[in-house]
């Protein structure tokens, strides 16, 4: 906790007119705040009685009040409390149930909260104090953080509403996974893991998850404004509901759920996990693990934090106003003397300044460049009109597991550049990057590539038993026979090579504390399967080949001979195979065959998913999540002339050209705004842009053999300085 430098400072002025409550504007020379401070009752019911005052904000200030960590809320159910002795003040729910929740029995408490100590109603003041809202929480005596309250059941006859003590329970039972002799398995919440079978949560342990998913669920885990008011105050105290949560056990459960979820011992117990047990240990990874580890990082001050770091971990988190996806990070970020809040900018100029900054000074500015561009409004009448090249990370708040899809994809892409090398790129890279005053992004590139015919988007939530057909219908595209597999991949052809590669991005997840990308393996090593044949076995699964040419039946033995059994390349785990054979005959042509058998395939799994599901997912959970981030959203596509291949995103499609910008660690999907079919309508030339080729960016892309960020791919193709929307 700061420490007083002397007594508890006086206020300068009331921050108040008898008449009614206004806000007196703040100095700036010397800085101040405005501070609350909420009146004692021993009666928790009681109504909320409280004083508004201006105070300098120098270290005498620091460590005399504390500050309260909350989620706004809507403005359903609004509450009034009484400010400065009989003035009405209008607060949102969440805010009152704090208020009520952290309100001293006996003594007068002050504390700084930004729903009433800053007028939110003036953007100048607005700007000027969120500046300081890093230091007021870095400096307060001790931070507050309501969580929520439990949401009442919507069943009022249910049998086992949301727990409170419950989800304290089990959050404790993960924290002993910081010992690291005790693992998963050690657990009394899961069933017994079994090599080649789904993990499941114990009955008695249900009502456990349920109560533990509503505190997940609870908005304060969801905000961005959040995040640093975790992370600075060197004294925090967590409520929820009528309980308290030691941050010291919520340290623990996030540092031993991620050793464990990562490492060797755990990963494919984890991973074998369904339902609840899963989606829990998910939604802290992506939701509360980032906000553990910023803490510790900023406490320990040993790397620094940067804008793009920030973006990154937390492009799930909301945020009220967009431009506050970089504001609400400023008291958190090692360098932050180039960015200033300023909300009296549009929205368009606040975000592509932000992020342009952000490039140009930050070590890792590139990947606020690469990533998704699906989640941005799409209409017309919505449209925020950011540029193209302002990925959707940057300002759009993802849904539930695709923020972690889209680290993981991040991470993929940067374990092509070679160690040491990242430096060296982004130089090469900033060397050549400019912003017209339009918001047009100038750098140079290489294309390398044309897309000449797409393949189908594959979907898999909620569609997986559509991804054999859209595979199947890739290796068609990509002209790749399946029986053309080999044991090893050295039998393969070039293609085919090119083509399980390109399914993989030519990559593989690294066992290890954190997450970590390298390159496949090809050939057994120390006893364990190869890349390479994990997936094989997995594609046999989802996608049996045909079996080979031959009759149905074994032919009869001659006398003095041996039967020899039928082979078959796949494996067909449901006995499909004897109902296709029994219902096509063998003189129909090969279409109708082919048709028929898909159908009967499709039928047969379609009254089985459940147990294809936990089959698939059984048989190779880390390669079937692997594989989940290269492919979900991605369409494979061939090029026009060289007939290369590769994966491109939802939105490609023929006549989109694959462009190499040095510096960048995956090629990009761009598209020609003087090409067919884009509507130019919305576009904002000027005199620096006009003479170059103009694009919009559409994504990134996996394109094998240029990867890596290295201005030397695609070498023997002219660069060129081109204009990104």
């Amino acid at each position: 906790m700061p420490t007083p430098l002397g007594p508890s400072p006086q206020p300068q002025r009331a921050g108040y007119r008898k008449s009614g409550f206004a806000y007196t504007p703040l100095g700036l020379d010397p800085a101040e705040v405005r501070l609350l401070t909420l009146e004692p009752s021993e009666d928790d019911t009681a109504p909320i009685v409280c004083r508004v005052d201006i105070f300098e904000f120098d270290p005498d200030l620091y460590g005399h009040f504390d500050a309260l960590s909350y989620a706004w809320g809507t403005k359903d159910d609004e509450q009034f409390i009484t400010v400065n002795e009989n003035t009405q003040f209008k607060i949102r729910k969440n805010l009152w149930l704090a208020l009520r929740r952290i309100r001293h029995k006996t003594e007068p408490k002050k504390f700084w909260i930004d729903a009433i100590c800053i007028d939110q109603g003036n953007p100048v003041e607005k700007s000027e104090q969120v500046g300081k809202i890093g230091d007021i929480y870095k400096y307060c005596g001790r931070c507050f953080i309501w969580l929520g309250d439990f949401p009442k059941p919507a069943d009022v006859t249910a049998t086992t509403p949301s727990s409170p003590a419950s989800a304290l329970e089990l959050l404790n039972l993960f924290a002993t996974l910081s010992q690291p002799t005790t693992h998963l398995s050690d657990l009394p919440c899961f069933t017994p893991f079994t090599k080649g079978k789904r993990a499941d949560i114990k009955d008695s342990y249900k009502p456990h998850f349920e109560s533990f998913a509503a505190l997940l669920d609870l908005e304060w885990w969801k905000r961005t404004w959040t995040i640093q008011e975790l992370a600075l105050p060197s004294d925090i105290t967590l409520l929820f509901a009528d309980q308290e949560l030691p941050y010291l056990t919520l340290q623990n459960a996030v540092d031993g759920l991620t050793r464990h979820s990562t490492a060797k011992c755990c990963k494919t117990h984890r991973l074998a996990l369904r339902g609840l047990g899963f989606d829990t240990i998910v939604t802290i990874e992506e939701r509360i693990s980032s906000m553990v580890t910023t803490r510790q990082q900023k406490l320990e001050a040993k790397t620094p934090i940067t804008f793009t770091q920030l973006r990154r971990k937390f492009c799930g988190s909301q945020v009220s106003w967009k431009r506050d996806s970089f504001y609400g990070f400023l008291g958190i970020v090692t360098n932050k003397n180039f960015l200033r809040p300023d909300y009296t900018l549009s929205l368009r100029q606040a975000l592509t300044e932000a992020v342009f900054a952000c490039v140009k000074g930050e070590s890792d500015g590139v990947e606020l460049l690469m990533g998704e561009r699906l989640f941005r409004p799409q209409d017309g009448y919505r449209r925020l009109h950011v540029p193209s090249w302002v990925a959707d990370a940057s300002f759009c708040t993802f849904p539930p597991k695709w923020a972690l899809m889209e680290r993981r994809r991040l991470a993929l892409y940067a374990s092509f550049v070679d160690e040491g090398g990242e430096e060296k790129a982004r130089k090469v890279f900033v060397k050549y990057l400019k912003m017209t005053k339009n918001g047009i992004l100038l750098t140079k590139s290489r294309r390398v590539g044309v897309i000449g015919r797409v393949g189908e988007v594959l979907v898999d939530q909620g569609r997986w038993l559509d991804v054999p057909r859209v595979l199947s219908s890739w290796m068609e595209l990509a002209g790749v026979k399946r029986e053309g597999w080999g044991e090893d991949p050295g039998t393969n052809d070039e293609r085919t090579d090119a083509f399980w590669r390109t399914m993989i991005n030519d990559s593989t997840e690294i066992d290890g504390d954190r997450l970590l990308y390298g390159r496949p393996t090809t050939a057994s090593e120390g006893g364990e399967q190869s890349d390479y044949s994990r997936l094989r076995s997995l594609w046999d699964l989802v996608n049996p080949a045909p079996k080979s040419p031959g009759p149905k039946s074994p032919a009869p033995a001659t006398e003095g001979t041996t039967p020899q059994p039928q082979t078959e390349v796949g494996v067909d785990p449901f006995n499909i195979q004897p109902i296709i054979d029994e219902w096509v005959p063998t003189w129909v042509p090969g279409w109708i065959s082919d048709f028929a058998s898909d159908f009967i395939r499709a039928m047969a799994l379609a009254s089985n998913q459940d147990a294809v599901h936990d089959l698939v997912v059984s048989h190779d959970s880390k390669m079937i999540y692997h594989l989940l981030a290269c492919l979900w959203e991605r369409r494979l596509f061939v090029t026009e002339n060289d007939d290369k291949i590769g994966l491109a995103p939802r939105d490609a499609q023929k006549g989109d050209e694959v462009h190499v910008i040095p510096g960048c660690p995956a090629p990009f999907i761009l598209r020609r705004l003087d090409g067919p079919n884009v509507n130019t309508n919305w576009q904002l030339g000027d005199w620096e842009s006009d003479a170059l080729p103009q694009y919009m960016v559409v994504g990134n892309g996996f394109y094998h053999g240029f990867m890596g960020g290295d201005g030397g791919l695609g070498r023997g193709v002219a660069e060129e300085k081109i204009a990104l929307h």
